[in-house]
């Protein structure tokens, strides 16, 4: 006869025995929780935002850091990761929408990830006027999913660009289009 008891007992303290002896063979200890977000992270700054959105999104994204379990350090500590962010109030028709990208780099200063996506502003609001608690919320919210998304299975490196096709023409002899146009960010 089966002992139910017994079964139920057995199940739960065989899980804390493999989780307590989650070794390898020379006695190392393994990630305590498969997928768990590893790697320490500081950002560097975020441009294009107002000071007061700023402010918010930051408290945003410390929330959902802490949420996540991600190890947030001062931009000034060290860090296995840092991330640079960028982004842009649009105006689409009588909308705003809030594109975002983080840049994330190595301790080699080399750029491992892009992270970015859009949020709609549902307010009446016209450029940044429309990024509100809810709009900063999400971009926190969704910006840290993809961080930790990737700090559990981050890649050696993001593929350079693929090189523009070639084509058999001499530059030097070539005129100037008509149509280029130089285009410079001031900030």
């Amino acid at each position: 006869m089966f002992n139910h008891r017994f079964a139920s007992g057995l199940v739960p303290t065989i899980l804390l025995a493999i989780a307590v002896a989650g070794c390898d063979t020379i006695g190392q200890p393994l990630t305590p929780f498969a997928g768990a977000p590893a790697g320490t992270v500081a950002f560097e700054r975020i441009d294009g935002l107002p000071e007061g959105q700023f402010r918010k999104l930051v408290q945003n994204l410390s929330s959902e850091a802490d949420t996540r379990r991600i190890a947030v350090v001062s931009r000034e500590g060290s860090a296995q990761y840092r991330v640079k962010g960028y982004a842009a109030a649009q105006i689409r028709g009588k909308q705003t929408v809030i594109v975002w990208v983080w840049d994330v780099y190595d301790g080699n200063k080399q750029r491992v990830t892009r992270l970015g996506g859009e949020e709609a502003a549902t307010n009446r609001q016209r450029g940044w006027g429309a990024a509100d608690d809810q709009v900063l919320h999400r971009i926190a919210h969704e910006g840290i999913d993809q961080l930790a998304t990737f700090l559990v299975a981050p890649p050696d490196r993001v593929p350079a660009p693929a090189p523009a096709p070639s084509r058999s023409i001499d530059v030097a002899s070539a005129p100037p289009a008509a149509d280029t146009v130089s285009l410079a960010l001031a900030r």
